[in-house]
Order: C-alpha cells, then sequence, then structure tokens
C-alpha cells in the first residue's frame, strides 16, 4: 500500500468530500473528463507546537500542470502545501514528500507523519476505537514548509493526454514528472532559493534517487535527500540470487525477538547485530554453495539459523534454508494461531486457514487503512476547503503490471529492468558535493528490509570526502516509521536535526 505494491492488491478509491466511499471494484480515475488549469485552495491556521509557541501557517491544496515533450498540458498533479510567512531575511527549508508503490497516494504520509495534523494510529493500540485526525504539535514545520505530491493516477492528480497516463507510468517517466512538478512549485512560488529536500518512503526513496540528480542537472540545487523504507536496486530481486535471502534474514531475527521466540536476553540490538554477522559470513557461504554444501555445515547453519529466527531446524530442513517472507510471516507465530505484518511484524493477525503455507493478508494494513483514509475525506472538505471533481485515488495497484521498469542511469547504459537507481544517487551526491542523504529504517519491515539498504548504501563508492554526508539510521519498527510513539519522536527529532544542521 504504502510501499511496493502487489498486483494482487484491490483498489481502495476514496471518494471526493461530497460523495460517499466508492465500491473497491470501481475503476480508478486515472484520467480528467475535461483539460485542467492550475488551481488553489488557501486556508489559514494555527499549530501550537510541543513548546507551546503558536505558529500561524497557510495551506494550499492546489494542482500543477504538466506538460508533454511538445509543450501541451499532458497531466495535473495535485499537492497540498503548507508554509508559514519567513521571518525577515529567512530563507525556509521546503521539503517534498511522497509516498511509492508505483500507484500509491501520499495520503500516508500525509495523514500520519510530520504535517501539521495527524491521525495518531500506533502499533501499540491495535483494536478499540479509531483514532481522529488532531493537531501535530511534533510537525516538522517548525522547521521546514512541506508540500505532499500524488503521483499521476493517484490521489486527485489525472492524465490530461489521449494516452491516459501512460505517458508517467514509468521509472524514468514518473521521474520526469516529479522533477517537472517540483519546478513548477518551485517557480510559482518563488522558492528559488530556499533549500530544498526530498522526503520519499518506499518506492518514493527509488524515485528521490532519480529526481535529485534530474534536479541537480537542470539546475536545481537540492540540500538533502531524506530516504525512508528504503528500494534502490531492484537488482538484488533477480531470480536465482540469493541476496535477498540474506536481506531478510535479520529482520526474521528482529521479528522472532518481538515476538519473544528466540532468546530475548541479549536485548534486540545485539540479537539484530548477530544476524548481521551470520546473514553475511555462514549463511551467505552456504546459500553460495547451494546443493553441494556438505552435510555438516548444512546442519551448523541451520542450527544458527533457527536460534535467531525461532524457526525449527525441521522447518529450515525442508525449506532448504530459503524462506521467502510471506512463509516466514505465517509460521513464525503458527502455533499461536497467529500471522505477523508484512510491512510492520509487530502487527498480528488471524486467518481462515491455519495450515496454508503462506501468509493471505497483512494485518498491518487492516490495522491502519481505515482511520487514515475516512480522517482525509472529512480533512480535505472541512478544513482544506478543496472542491475537487471525480475521486481520491488512495491506491492504483494496475499500475503496477503496466509500469515500465527499465531505467536510464547517469551515463547509461539503459537497465532494461531491475534497476539500480543507487547509481543515480551517487551520482547526484558526486554532482553537487553539498547534498547530504539520511536514510531511515525499521527493523521489522519485511517489505523494504533494512539489511538490503546497508548493502546498497555501502556499494555508492562515494570517496572518502563525501562519505560523511550519508547518515543511516535503524528503528525498531516497520515499514512505516510513523506508526508508534516512541519512534515517531526519535524520526521526527533525526529529520528535524537532519534540516537544520544544514541551516547550521
Amino acid at each position: 500500500m504504502r510501499g511496493l505494491l502487489s498486483a494482487s492488491i484491490a483498489a481502495i478509491i476514496l471518494a471526493s468530500p461530497t460523495a460517499s466511499l466508492c465500491a473497491a471494484d470501481k475503476p480508478a480515475q486515472t484520467q480528467a473528463s475535461e483539460p485542467a488549469a492550475e488551481k488553489r485552495a488557501i486556508t489559514s491556521h494555527v499549530l501550537t507546537t510541543a513548546k507551546g509557541a503558536k505558529l500561524p501557517y497557510a495551506a494550499t491544496a492546489g494542482t500543477l500542470l504538466l506538460k508533454d515533450k511538445q509543450g501541451k498540458p499532458g497531466a495535473s498533479l495535485f499537492y497540498v502545501a503548507y508554509t508559514v510567512a519567513p521571518k525577515a531575511g529567512e530563507r525556509r527549508p521546503v521539503t517534498f514528500f511522497y509516498n511509492g508503490g508505483p500507484g500509491s497516494s501520499s495520503i500516508w504520509l500525509h495523514m500520519a507523519s510530520f504535517a501539521p495534523v495527524r491521525v495518531p494510529v500506533d502499533v501499540g493500540k491495535q483494536g478499540g476505537a479509531m483514532p481522529h485526525l488532531a493537531p501535530n504539535p511534533d510537525s516538522l514545520l517548525d522547521t521546514t514548509d512541506m508540500v505532499f505530491l500524488d503521483a499521476v493516477g493517484t490521489g486527485y492528480s489525472r492524465a490530461l493526454d489521449p494516452q491516459g497516463g501512460k505517458p508517467y507510468w514509468g521509472n524514468d517517466q514518473d521521474a520526469a514528472a516529479f522533477t517537472q512538478a517540483i519546478r513548477r512549485y518551485v517557480e510559482i512560488n518563488n522558492r528559488w532559493l530556499s533549500p530544498k529536500y526530498l522526503f520519499g518512503e518506499s518506492y518514493g526513496t527509488t524515485r528521490s534517487a532519480m529526481v535529485s540528480y534530474r534536479l541537480i542537472d537542470s539546475g536545481v540545487p537540492v540540500d538533502g535527500v531524506i530516504l525512508m523504507s528504503s528500494i534502490l536496486n531492484f537488482a538484488q530481486r533477480a531470480p536465482g540470487l540469493d541476496r535477498m535471502d540474506i536481506n531478510y534474514l535479520p529482520s526474521y531475527a528482529a521479528t522472532a525477538w518481538y515476538h519473544d521466540k528466540v532468546d530475548r536476553g541479549t536485548g534486540l540490538e545485539a540479537h539484530v547485530a548477530r544476524a548481521r554477522q551470520f546473514a553475511q559470513g555462514p549463511y551467505a557461504a552456504a546459500l553460495a554453495k547451494g546443493q553441494d554444501i556438505g552435510a555438516q555445515e548444512r546442519e551448523s547453519v541451520i542450527a544458527q539459523m533457527a536460534s535467531l529466527t525461532g524457526l525449527s531446524p525441521d522447518y529450515l530442513r525442508q525449506a532448504d534454508l530459503h524462506v521467502p517472507p510471506d512463509r516466514f510471516r505465517k509460521e513464525l507465530l503458527r502455533d499461536r494461531g497467529a500471522v505477523t505484518g508484512g510491512f510492520d511484524t509487530r502487527f498480528t493477525g488471524s486467518e481462515g486457514d491455519n495450515a496454508a503455507d503462506t501468509a493471505q493478508s497483512d494485518p498491518a494494513d487492516d490495522a491502519i487503512s481505515g482511520a487514515i483514509i475516512a480522517n482525509f475525506s472529512a480533512y480535505l472538505a472541512h478544513d482544506l476547503a478543496y472542491a475537487p471533481e471525480g475521486d481520491y485515488v488512495v491506491n492504483t495497484p494496475t499500475l503496477f503490471p503496466v509500469w515500465d521498469w527499465s531505467h536510464m542511469p547517469p551515463g547509461g547504459p539503459r537497465q532494461n529492468a531491475m534497476a539500480n537507481v543507487a547509481i543515480d544517487l551517487s551520482a547526484a551526491m558526486r554532482r553537487a558535493p553539498q547534498m547530504r542523504v539520511l536514510s531511515l529504517s525499521g527493523y521489522y519491515d519485511l517489505s523494504t528490509p533494512f539489511f538490503a539498504t546497508e548493502f546498497d548504501l555501502a556499494h555508492l563508492y562515494l570517496p572518502p570526502a563525501l562519505r560523511s554526508n550519508l547518515i543511516s539510521r535503524n528503528y525498531a519498527s516497520g515499514h512505516m516509521l510513523y506508526l508508534d510513539g516512541k519512534t515517531f519522536n526519535d524520526v521526527t527529532r533525526d529529520v528535524r536535526g537532519f534540516i537544520r544542521a544544514k541551516a547550521d
């Protein structure tokens, strides 16, 4: 949903504030019914910060017109911006936010994280009454202006081209659209001299890597890139490779520790550190040998793997050391009749068939979706006074199977599939040595496992002088790092410090 979409996930469509919730099987409205012009609805608000200060701000809900290669209107991109009037001589930073998919709107980051209002969903409060939208005293608005952008085919972003959204549905096509949208926002709001940050979650990090280079290459400086729950190198997921087995194992170990399926005496960090060493060492060596591994080494690896992941030695023998995420989620708590979440393995739920091989649902999705979608619908109408045409498209799963996964990295050659955009990020950091990168990952995320991100960032091949520009933080959280109070506070502190460090 927020992250890498599966083609099997059903479309979720949120109706406009003047209509009821659309049926899930209604086709997503990804193309405008008539040509659109840029429009804006501006409202005034006041936020009381955590320190008790009153912070007046403007909220702008509107659209940005994107032009095609012939200079004709091609798409209308929806955004919501929160801005504070700068003090004399001040150049307030502006940060552009977006979720991933491909095919996800930015409702999740917008409604559950750093905006001036927030739906306080919390992993520690599963069940009970639905949380309601409330002022967010920990908002990043005291540090940066914020612009939340919806990709073409999601939210209220619509294609105007007769071809529909096809010109925007692909790695490079999407990156070009967001680059144009950001430049357009900067232009109409005269933010050329403002420090600029990109904040992407999941596939949004893929987008950020490409967009950062494109902006810099077009003469728009980027001061920082913030990556939350990253996927930068799709080649790690190619069939026949063992890298993703290695990447998942430390997250399996963290999950087993959380659910008390292993010895918790050493603490989470120490347990994860052991899993890292085992995954990169004995486990990687065993997988590399394949069927030629000796019986004694195989049994040794099985024993170590069992002690780290909570899976039984018999199960690991039957699985031949390879345990995909959906099998792990089903097997770990099978004795309790429970399945773990995928986006956040701390969440648990039950399924009708406890004997099934793989998990068929994601309790993490189920726990938060309704609250965020319902609150957003009311917020847009009553607080932002935005009167849209048509439906707000939360997710468009149909984008996933038609997405153009090829990519032309800086300098080429074209990657026909399994793109590695870490190349783009590395090139951006070299082209703009002042640009810094903050990477944020969760131990309990099986959608974009943190160990895969650590591998990618270790292979940027930056010169020593630039390595201090790369900062990594891991948290005891899942894919959406803002779904529990402590992690949300820690992430907010780290992001605020990252942006303010540039100002200092």
